[in-house]
């Protein structure tokens, strides 16, 4: 998937675990990480989307099927994650179109709200309806900056977490909470924003 901004050429390239990037894109998070929250990052989601822009990497950010198999984000909540979407959302959620989205890393400024729009209609194409993830406050403070209203489900407690302190450094400091959200109104509403302020984002597959 391909699309234009700012008469640039920008790739959606999704990089799955046997991908010949895969190594390269573990590397670019984990630095990201470390830098941010002096983390140690040892697991990685099984599948990346990444934005490039010819070989340089702009934008990563994790995504894992629910259907296929637990969430990482399930280690802090009571019941499954479609249970508790279903009871923040007040609709219901089926597992099958639900993903788990995570390791957002990105060192390019100004890419993350064009890396929503592509990766959420990428997901809705694919059948996903559904999504819960894991916020910090500024992440939050972005997405409220966008217009997007994701639910609150509940804090993050880092007790729940084995080894937390010693894999994710600060991260816990940053308040995260666990949300989630309608992919297909999401993406609606990006369209709506990005080409209304005068950054149309053309796709071509």
């Amino acid at each position: 998937m391909s699309f234009s901004h700012d008469n640039l050429s920008i790739d959606l390239l999704a990089v799955g675990q046997h991908h010949p990037m895969r190594s390269q894109v573990e590397m670019y998070v984990k630095q990201r990480y470390q830098l941010a929250f002096d983390a140690r990052l040892e697991q990685f989601m099984p599948v990346f989307l990444v934005l490039m822009r010819g070989t340089t990497i702009l934008s990563v950010c994790g995504y894992r099927s629910a259907e296929q198999e637990p969430l990482f984000l399930e280690q802090y909540l009571d019941h499954c994650a479609e249970e508790m979407a279903k009871q923040y959302l007040g609709c219901s959620v089926c597992r099958s179109e639900l993903i788990e989205f995570g390791q957002l890393a990105a060192f390019s400024k100004g890419m993350s709200p064009y890396h929503f729009l592509v990766m959420t209609r990428y997901l809705v194409e694919q059948g996903y309806r559904w999504c819960i993830f894991t916020a910090t406050d500024p992440l939050f403070a972005m997405m409220r900056r966008l217009g997007l209203a994701p639910v609150v489900i509940v804090e993050a407690d880092a007790d729940r977490i084995a080894n937390a302190t010693q894999i994710w450094g600060s991260y816990y400091q940053n308040q995260p909470r666990i949300m989630a959200g309608d992919l297909v109104a999401s993406l609606a509403h990006l369209e709506n924003v990005l080409d209304s302020g005068g950054h149309k984002v053309g796709l071509a597959l």
